[in-house]
């Protein structure tokens, strides 16, 4: 019987809290996405505001439009995440990204390749690759557009992938029986 692969199932919780307590919003003025950090648990992701700066309110709106508007006033405008410049956990989503990829790409490269973990990969990989996960993220959400978000978010996983299988380089012995190690 083999054994789960517990990297890939740290990556599948990680992803999940990804989903559930990050969300990208709209600025209402100039529809610029930003990231943000969700006060509490939800599927949404995407938040905008159907009404932007106009002289509208919510009644005016159709239904689904009305729905919208509500969840952007409750989960951005009421928690103060649009106009300060000092939101709490605005750190957290780019954590938890790379928290996703940090795990999926141990496990991913540990079940390919049958390599043994060594302690200091883990800490190391998230370090280095959270610097350049966050550039990418700023390169995806300035560019705001999907031929630059699918570049740049598979840069970003190459990337990933390829820190890790650097790191855990190792030297084979002259007869080519010396184990991997990660």
């Amino acid at each position: 019987m083999t054994r789960p692969n517990i990297y890939i199932l740290l990556g599948t919780v990680f992803i999940i809290l990804t989903w559930l307590f990050v969300g990208l919003y709209r600025d209402d003025e100039f529809y610029e996405p930003h990231l943000f950090t969700k006060y509490r648990p939800t599927i949404k992701v995407n938040f905008y505001s159907p009404i932007g700066m106009s002289d509208q309110t919510v009644i005016d709106l159709p239904i689904d439009k009305q729905v919208e508007e509500i969840s952007f006033q409750e989960f951005v405008i009421k928690r103060h995440i649009q106009n300060n410049s000092n939101a709490q956990l605005w750190y957290l989503p780019i954590i938890l990204i790379q928290l996703t990829l940090t795990f999926f790409s141990i496990g991913i490269l540990k079940s390919k390749l049958e390599l043994v973990y060594k302690k200091w990969y883990l800490p190391t990989h998230f370090v280095i690759c959270l610097i350049i996960t966050s550039i990418g993220l700023g390169f995806i959400l300035s560019f705001d557009n999907l031929f630059s978000t699918v570049i740049s978010g598979l840069l970003i996983l190459i990337i990933n992938y390829w820190a890790l299988i650097l790191l855990s380089k190792q030297r084979f012995a002259k007869n080519g029986n010396e184990k991997n190690y990660i």
